[in-house]
């Protein structure tokens, strides 16, 4: 099943560990203010594959900013769902000009 997500990607990370490459992209979101039990933002990591990570490195300089992700769900460890990246842009570059 895919989803798009509204992401405020903050960073990302790459391995390549015996030839399997590979990557995760971390993203946050701020805490739920009805919620006692936690503060500031919450920290999440999706899978992503290795290409993204270049991909991403275009937008260093302006981390972070909020991307609309296309994403995989699949089942993860405990039973317990995961995302996988499939693709992402930046949001801005979605927005059209305004009509003149």
């Amino acid at each position: 099943m895919e989803n798009y997500l509204n992401l405020m990607i903050i960073g990302a990370t790459r391995y390549d560990i015996d030839g399997n490459k590979g990557g995760s992209l971390w993203a946050y979101s701020p805490a739920e203010a009805t919620d006692d039990n936690r503060v500031g933002n919450e920290v999440m990591k999706i899978s992503c594959d290795w290409k993204h990570i270049d991909q991403l490195r275009n937008h260093a300089d302006k981390l972070p900013a909020m991307f609309v992700v296309k994403a995989q769900m699949k089942a993860g460890a405990g039973g317990k769902v995961t995302f996988k990246a499939l693709d992402m842009k930046p949001q801005d570059a979605l927005k059209k000009p305004a009509a003149q």
